[in-house]
């Protein structure tokens, strides 16, 4: 018996229960819930359901307990197979959209610099859409790795992400509309800072002033994520220090 997955799954059903029982759920609920269960199977959004109810709950947790920057929700459009890049992720020419420049350190919780440290970065097309996902936008679009420095400084160029719709057209969306809510995301930046003996950094910054940063669908935006605005030779500019930790031993008491 794997003892954490029984705890884990006790607590979620008493909870359910619980709920059922408080809001003296009716059998034709019940069915109804069942039936909208399986519409979400149906068309796939099981995952996408459970990131805009549950993923900011997990990050929120696993910030309390960490002592470097703050954690947020990685969303499912992160590629492995981004190309490493110089200094700046490639973009269509016909992008209109305001130049972005990306650039800060990488330090660990005690003040020095760690070594071997790679940043993933990635964001939306100017018209919401992934690249390696969406319309067949090659993977080295909008995305790539960085090499961060042995100063711990990194810097890399791009342009502006735009707000964006998650998928609202299925039951996940329905569901959002019914409950009053909306299926908006604010613009965004994803990273995730790697290196050897570390926590990894999975994250992602917002825009100072940006449509829908204080009514985020999915919940993730924390006042500490959003980059005051600030412009610099007609750019945008994102200024982010990263913290990190050192890895915490795993234990295999449960597995």
């Amino acid at each position: 018996m794997n003892k954490r997955v029984k705890d884990v799954v006790d607590g979620i059903v008493s909870a359910v229960q619980r709920v059922l029982d408080e809001k003296e759920i009716t059998e034709s609920e019940y069915r109804t819930a069942l039936h909208y269960l399986m519409k979400v199977a149906e068309q796939r959004e099981i995952a996408l359901l459970c990131d805009v109810f549950f993923n900011s709950t997990v990050v929120a947790t696993k910030a309390r307990l960490s002592s470097g920057s703050t954690p947020a929700i990685e969303g499912p459009y992160y590629r492995e197979d981004a190309p490493f890049v110089v200094d700046r992720l490639k973009t269509y020419d016909t992008d209109a959209h305001k130049p972005l420049l990306i650039k800060g350190t990488v330090k660990a919780v005690d003040g020095s610099v760690a070594e071997g440290v790679t940043i993933d970065v990635w964001h939306s097309t100017p018209d919401g859409k992934y690249s390696g996902f969406h319309d067949g936008i090659p993977t080295d679009f909008y995305r790539g790795k960085l090499r961060v420095g042995r100063d711990g400084q990194f810097s890399v160029r791009t342009t502006m992400p735009v707000a964006y719709q998650i998928p609202s057209d299925g039951p996940t969306g329905a569901l959002l509309e019914t409950m009053g809510g909306h299926s908006w995301r604010p613009a965004h930046v994803h990273f995730k800072v790697k290196a050897p003996g570390y926590e990894t950094l999975t994250t992602q910054y917002y825009f100072e002033g940006g449509d829908w940063v204080g009514d985020d669908c999915c919940n993730g935006v924390e006042p500490s994520l959003i980059s005051p605005e600030k412009v610099e030779e007609g750019a945008r500019v994102m200024n982010i220090d990263f913290v990190i930790e050192p890895a915490l031993e795993r234990s295999g008491a449960n597995t």
